[in-house]
């Protein structure tokens, strides 16, 4: 099995990528690193940005030298929504490959089955709040899962739904632990501190905290 890119392989990855298609430009713009650095720091895989890249291309019968990368965000969002679909609701060996019914039901199913380690939180009693909570996401993502509410922007509900959880997580994280997971991710982000803009890093930053969170707290798949 190759193991995955290491993080400056994947920004040279999309960059040589989109200016190949692009076919000008010796580097991407400020706001086109920003959009890889905000790709990578969400998760979203190499192999699944390459595609959107590659959709949006070929779909064009002009292209222009001045196009930006963020002219593919739509079609990389399409590509990791099915992306994240396939593997949340991933069949059995040998099974069918599911549908976009069949994931949200497994998100939702994982939901409904999740409860904290009150160890874990800073007051243990906020355990039955954050289950609610939890039970009520299962719910709303159910709902999202039936055919005649399903749309092309269930991905984007999916991703309000788990931004709220993970506020509530945020709130019943101790502050060692807060501590811990801050300094990981700084740490983490050192080798790219001084060729972000500031706000580029800072937005990067909170994002790998934000999703740390869900993975200290065992929700860590559906933090993508």
């Amino acid at each position: 099995m190759n193991a995955p890119p290491a993080p400056d392989d994947y920004f040279r990855t999309v960059e040589r990528a989109f200016l190949d298609f692009r076919g000008s430009g010796l580097v991407l713009s400020p706001a086109d690193w920003d959009l890889v650095c905000r790709w990578k720091e969400r998760g979203i895989p190499l192999d699944v940005v390459l595609s959107g890249i590659r959709a949006t291309f070929s779909g064009r019968i002009r292209v222009s030298s001045r196009m930006s990368l963020g002219e593919c965000a739509r079609a990389v969002e399409a590509a990791f929504d099915a992306n994240r679909v396939r593997r949340a609701g991933a069949a059995a060996p040998g099974g069918p490959a599911p549908d976009a019914q069949t994931g949200l039901e497994h998100l939702a199913g994982r939901l409904r089955s999740w409860s904290p380690d009150r160890a874990r939180l800073a007051n243990p009693d906020s355990a039955g709040d954050l289950v609610a909570a939890a039970r009520a996401a299962a719910a709303q993502i159910e709902r999202l899962g039936k055919p005649k509410n399903a749309s092309a922007s269930a991905g984007e509900t999916v991703q309000a739904i788990e931004n709220d959880l993970v506020n509530r997580l945020q709130a019943a994280l101790p502050d060692a632990a807060r501590e811990e997971i801050e300094t990981e991710v700084r740490n983490k982000l050192a080798p790219y501190r001084t060729r972000m803009p500031e706000s580029t890093w800072r937005t990067t930053f909170d994002r790998a905290v934000r999703r740390r969170v869900g993975e200290f707290f065992g929700l860590g798949p559906l933090f993508q």
